[in-house]
């Protein structure tokens, strides 16, 4: 099981699982952690893999502890967190963000692909693990074709560059980043659409997406 976690500063590394391996992202794109994903994934050799970001405790706030066991137990793909059954992630998308969902559909139809009208087992931020050759399939066949596209296409490119507003809407963002490093003035939607593509994606080809264990 390779289990990473992404992080920027030194200052995260406190914030790292004891069994993780850490990897630093000296760069930032308008990709985010979509970028280091490709990388880390396609180059895996365990049977699973998880590459998720340094703030993977705080967001899941204890609730929903990732251990050893748990990611090395039987699974196709395991989100680390756990939404109400009611909750509607591409409605929400649309609220929180946007042109967001104009933007998904764009990308998806773009690429060729009918997406599943709503996730019914919605996975946030990367925060999961799955099989190493399931995610591969996913990062082979979708995620690296739509960053080509996102980043060929200019119509593509030109909404999902748009502000999604998350500078403003979350008090943990890192606005002052993105600002140095990409010179927009807030978070482009770009990475807040990609994360809604691998529950999407697993729907569609007929993954079982479980879930960790409440504590």
């Amino acid at each position: 099981m390779d289990f990473f976690q992404i992080y920027y500063k030194d200052e995260h590394l406190k914030h790292l699982y004891p069994f993780a391996i850490p990897y630093r992202n000296e760069g930032l794109t308008i990709f985010f952690e979509n970028e280091p994903i490709t990388k880390l994934v396609m180059e895996s050799k365990a049977d699973k893999v998880s590459v998720c970001s340094w703030r993977l405790h705080q967001k899941t706030r204890n609730i929903f502890p990732v251990t050893k066991a748990a990611l090395e137990s039987n699974y196709e793909v395991m989100a680390f967190r756990i939404v109400s059954k009611k909750h509607t992630m591409i409605a929400a998308m649309g609220q929180w963000h946007k042109d967001a969902v104009v933007a998904l559909d764009l990308l998806w139809n773009k690429l060729g692909y009918k997406r599943p009208g709503e996730a019914r087992h919605p996975i946030y931020m990367n925060h999961y693990a799955a099989r190493t050759d399931i995610y591969q399939d996913y990062v082979k066949n979708f995620l690296i074709p739509a960053m080509e596209l996102i980043t060929k296409d200019e119509e593509l490119n030109e909404i999902m560059l748009r502000p999604s507003g998350y500078g403003k809407l979350s008090k943990g963002s890192d606005l002052k980043s993105v600002q140095s490093k990409l010179g927009l003035s807030d978070y482009p939607l770009c990475p807040f659409v990609m994360e809604r593509c691998p529950s999407l994606w697993y729907e569609m080809k007929g993954v079982k997406i479980s879930y960790l264990p409440v504590a």
